[in-house]
């Protein structure tokens, strides 16, 4: 299907393109043929292309000692090709029970959040995903049959970025445009014996029946289907690159930003051509909530009609936040209760920190170690939203070795990154747009008495990393299990 021919060479090529000489790239690897050739294929580039690799595996819990078995092999696998692996496990069933979601669904995340974190502890570039041109197709006829819309019909693009578990990780999708025969043929042709995953032939999961019933049938009226749909979610997506941009450009000015959410000017939002109105919508949410991966077009519909309706008038949206109107705006609100509960406690006193490895925090890990110019410049370069930054790069000279973990004190003041001067911290907080309720339960990072990261916010300009420096470090939050 790769019209460069070999999966090989189309691996080769989407590297080139993306990344330059000594990326640190993690591949997530089932076991399956499709993610047991791309392992394959990248470590026979990887002298040639510079590549730093680790594999990763998740037992979700669904499948018992079959499941432990994948995990093995997984780990055997990679290490006969000389590729660190990272393997764990999770409990796929009880994260389902605790947030409500289809067993599907809760396995998607939990995995997603398991290769945030190896990614986060490798320094990596981008996480590699095996998805390929047919399950390219299968998306895209999953959210047509969901009344998806333009956004939606364009699936997955080969590059992205995307928010794991709070934190900003790159996608990279280098097999999107070869067929999964294609993949069955490399592992024919290198000796590989790709796992089974007999839950793939279930046919009470929607996708499985669509790759076991709905591709055949349309196969038999246009036998190069799944070529056309991957045609039609690249054009979707090259369109959309379009509308975004002119769609931000537009909810500039009609939005502004609230402390719990954005409030949208309904005189301006109804000025707008209706082709944007739906994207603006959508711009709105993403910029309260900081994600919109749950919201559907059915939402945006609602929020269309409550727009275009009498003052008063609401619907609430995945996560916790609401839409709702009064005579002269509409407003996103993101629930503070819904984002505290995301926020793990902290310990009533101070806790120190290590100055090198980990510390227990109350619901926090704090792990402390060296890093290096490279990876600081990686991380300037990387675009988050405030709250999801749970690593930095600091100058270890600067931060000294009396490193504590606490929660804010009425007295604090704090230089922000870019400020010549100190300021109160809660004004910083109020400047910043933190949340009323969240304040007290962000963890401030303080060194010799000091605020030196308001953490997920800002670090103070005093503690920031510099080119050159003796020693850099990295200080990383993570949340504990459960």
């Amino acid at each position: 299907m790769s019209e460069n021919g070999g999966l090989l060479r189309e691996v080769a090529r989407q590297v080139e393109r993306r990344f330059p000489s000594g990326a640190r790239i993690v591949v997530a690897v089932s076991g399956g043929p499709d993610s047991l050739a791309l392992l394959h294929a990248l470590r026979t580039l990887k002298d040639c292309l510079g590549l730093d690799l680790r594999a990763a595996h998740l037992d979700h819990g669904l499948r018992a000692e079959a499941g432990r078995a994948d995990a093995e092999f997984v780990r055997a696998f990679a290490e006969s090709i000389g590729v660190p692996a990272s393997v764990g496990n999770a409990d796929a069933k009880a994260f389902r029970r605790a947030r409500r979601l289809s067993l599907e669904d809760a396995a998607r995340r939990v995995r997603y959040e398991f290769l945030s974190e190896v990614a986060l502890q490798a320094d990596a570039d981008a996480v590699a995903l095996a998805h390929t041109a047919d399950d390219q197709a299968e998306t895209v006829l999953m959210r047509i049959m969901r009344g998806t819309g333009l956004d939606g019909l364009g699936a997955m693009s080969p590059f992205a970025s995307a928010d794991w578990g709070g934190r900003r990780v790159n996608l990279f999708r280098p097999l999107l445009e070869i067929g999964k025969d294609e993949t069955l043929a490399y592992c024919a042709e290198n000796a590989l014996n790709p796992r089974i995953d007999e839950t793939n032939s279930c046919a009470d999961m929607t996708r499985n029946r669509v790759r076991m019933e709905l591709l055949p049938s349309m196969r038999s009226y246009n036998p190069a289907a799944v070529l056309a749909l991957n045609r039609l979610a690249k054009a979707a997506r090259l369109d959309m690159s379009f509308i975004r941009g002119r769609a931000e450009r537009a909810a500039a000015g009609v939005m502004s930003r609230r402390a719990d959410g954005v409030s949208i000017d309904r005189a301006a939002f109804a000025a707008l051509h209706p082709a944007l109105r739906r994207h603006v919508l959508r711009f709105a949410v993403q910029t309260a909530a900081g994600d919109r991966a749950d919201l559907s077009e059915s939402h945006v519909e609602d929020m269309l009609a409550v727009m275009s309706g009498p003052a008063g008038r609401g619907v609430d949206l995945p996560r916790g936040a609401r839409f709702e109107t009064d005579y002269l705006h509409a407003r996103v609100l993101v629930s503070d209760d819904r984002a505290a509960a995301e926020i793990p406690l902290l310990p009533p006193a101070p806790v120190p920190i290590s100055p090198r490895g980990e510390t227990r925090a109350g619901g926090w890990r704090v792990l402390v170690e060296d890093s290096d110019e490279d990876a600081l410049a990686l991380a300037r370069s990387r675009r988050e939203p405030p709250g999801a930054r749970l690593s930095e790069i600091f100058s270890a000279a600067a931060l000294g070795d009396n490193l504590r973990v606490r929660a804010r004190a009425p007295a604090d003041r704090f230089q922000p990154l870019g400020m010549d001067s100190d300021k109160n911290l809660a004004d910083f907080m109020i400047d910043a747009r933190v949340p009323r309720r969240l304040r007290d339960r962000i963890p401030l990072l303080e060194s010799g008495g000091r605020v030196a990261w308001v953490v997920g916010w800002r670090m103070a300009d005093w503690a920031k990393a510099t080119p050159g420096a003796r020693r850099l470090v990295r200080i990383s939050f993570r949340r504990t299990e459960g």
